[in-house]
């Protein structure tokens, strides 16, 4: 027998994202904990002192494994877009701002959306930010645009670093002018855009996800960025490293390690609170206990005196 439909208990419909206190909490604290790990990534990356000949050297070897494969265009592609100032400055522009901005959206975006899935593609990043260090501190290569400073000057031009008409923020103790194999600045890129068509079937959100790297791809190479050999490895390093998050993940030993660190956030977090209580709070007690008792002490004789008097 069907229960009459006012009898029903009406169904709880789930908040909008930007009303649920619980889910915007949770993406803040995933977003923050990423920015700080990603943070440490750039000043260990800033930190290793720059090796001009071997990284000039390694550059000049691509060229040539580019040019033994018949694939060393990136010349002929910046040749052929520079007349266009327009086109140029558009590539500046990607190039400089399509970048962390784009990858701090999509994060956001799928930190509230699904943050189970937020962890994994931060999980990929992480781990080929390890991989990328690993590799700028043993593997310096030197980018196109510096590839001059060998003495065999190719024709590249540094459109980007080397334009007053282009603001591209990036602290002093970031910059690692020979960080080049790999190439995160695709890398990262096409991880957003694999981020983007594996958690949406909407069609025109993953044709931007392709758009996105094609485009990015464009921009690094006519404003002389990187080689073909830089992003196809830094693609490469991002596809391997997910595969990698994939099979922790499927052994448990992401779940376990996330549970660790979550545990940690909270141990230091109750030591921080500790610690402040201790520094400030005790501190003031002194200060602001006088004022804060005086009137409840006499508020109690008081009423004392007049108990006494009844």
């Amino acid at each position: 027998m069907q229960r009459p439909q006012f009898l029903s208990r009406p169904t709880k419909r789930p908040l909008p994202w930007y009303l649920d206190v619980r889910r915007l909490g949770i993406a803040s604290v995933e977003m923050f904990g990423t920015v700080g790990a990603l943070f440490i990534y750039f000043f260990i990356r800033g930190g290793r002192p720059d090796d001009i000949e071997a990284s000039l050297s390694r550059g000049l070897q691509i060229i040539d494994i580019e040019k033994r494969l018949g694939v060393f265009t990136e010349l002929h592609w910046q040749e052929f877009f520079l007349p266009y100032e327009l086109l140029m400055d558009i590539a500046n522009q990607v190039y400089a701002w399509g970048h962390y901005p784009v990858l701090a959206a999509i994060g956001t975006w799928l930190a509230i959306k699904n943050p189970s899935r937020f962890r994994f593609v931060r999980n990929v990043m992480l781990l080929s930010g390890v991989v990328g260090i690993i590799s700028y501190w043993l593997l310096p290569t030197a980018p196109p645009r510096l590839i001059h400073l060998s003495g065999i000057d190719f024709g590249f031009v540094d459109t980007v670093h080397g334009s007053a008409d282009v603001v591209y923020l990036q602290p002093a103790p970031f910059v690692n002018d020979f960080a080049a194999l790999p190439s995160f600045h695709f890398g990262w890129i096409a991880l957003a855009s694999a981020a983007i068509w594996v958690n949406t079937s909407n069609p025109f959100l993953r044709a931007f996800a392709v758009a996105l790297s094609v485009v990015m791809w464009w921009a690094i190479v006519v404003t002389g960025n990187h080689f073909f050999f830089d992003m196809i490895a830094g693609g490469l390093v991002v596809a391997v490293c997910w595969i990698a998050v994939a099979y922790l993940d499927r052994i448990g030993v992401s779940r376990r390690l996330t549970d660790f660190l979550s545990a940690a956030a909270r141990r230091l977090r109750s030591y921080l609170g500790a610690f402040l209580h201790r520094q400030v709070v005790e501190r003031l007690a002194p200060h602001l206990a006088p004022r804060l008792r005086a009137p409840r002490v006499d508020e109690w004789r008081r009423s004392r005196g007049k108990d006494a008097v009844a």
